[in-house]
């Protein structure tokens, strides 16, 4: 079942994970009982594997990228997004900023919310979900994410989005809080790698219930991760393979903590 934060601002924890709201309308979420359950997935029966012989370990092949394909997951450049005749109506409530969106919010150590002040008692759920609502459906949305440190609230899109006069038109003014749209900094094709990458992370034996869940992050336009507390090793991994486009969290399976 995939992941949905779109209305857990509320609370402390969630707000740190409505990020991902609206993202997974688009991709998938934790891929499989494994991920909630952080059970490991079943080896091969050993009627298969007695029918023909092991490949040597030197030989065996990874669904993974390597490390030296990590450039694959490279966020989206400025220069990249201004090469594209964008339509913007200037002036308007809900401005434009044509830098791909990428702040990924850091774990606080030792806790399940970020580095920070979390504290926006101004924010209310109508400030942000209506937003959620109304976009939730268009081929190019990736979610909204309430930017605590600018208090606004920013809407993300696909990279190659070039229509924000049509998002403007319909995003009723004036707003009491400060809405941005923006381009986000990965593609969906990149995020469609990036599940394959981690559903192999997963498979790999030395990561196995490690690796226990993923959710949509809207403000990377790709994955927080959630590994175990304390392993550094799978945290390692994860970020080594997929770079920018996962934001390691560490914490215990949902519902297990």
């Amino acid at each position: 079942m995939p992941f949905d934060w779109s209305l857990a601002a509320a609370r402390p924890l969630a707000a740190s994970l409505l990020l991902v709201a609206g993202c997974n309308a688009r991709t998938q979420g934790s891929g499989g009982d494994a991920a909630t359950t952080g059970a490991k997935p079943q080896g091969t029966p050993a009627s298969t594997s007695a029918s023909r012989p092991e490949a040597p370990a030197a030989s065996r092949s990874s669904d993974v990228p390597p490390a030296a394909d990590r450039a694959a997951f490279s966020p989206v450049t400025l220069e990249t997004i201004q090469r594209a005749q964008h339509k913007i109506t200037e002036g308007h409530a809900a401005g434009v900023n044509l830098q791909p969106y990428c702040e990924p919010e850091v774990q606080a150590p030792g806790s399940t919310s970020p580095v920070g002040e979390m504290a926006w008692p101004e924010l209310r759920v109508t400030d942000y979900q209506p937003l959620h609502d109304l976009l939730s459906n268009h081929p190019s949305f990736i979610g909204v994410v309430p930017e605590r440190k600018r208090r606004s609230i920013v809407v993300v899109f696909e990279p190659d989005f070039q229509d924000w006069a049509s998002i403007q038109a319909q995003i009723p003014a004036p707003r009491r809080v400060r809405v941005e749209l923006r381009p986000g900094c990965h593609t969906r094709k990149q995020r469609e790698l990036a599940q394959q990458a981690l559903e192999a992370i997963r498979r790999e034996p030395s990561v196995g219930a490690a690796l226990h869940a993923w959710a949509p992050d809207a403000s990377i336009a790709g994955f927080r991760v959630f590994v175990l507390p304390g392993d550094m090793a799978t945290a390692a991994l994860v970020a080594e393979r997929l770079g920018s486009i996962a934001n390691v969290w560490f914490s215990r399976p949902f519902g297990k903590h």
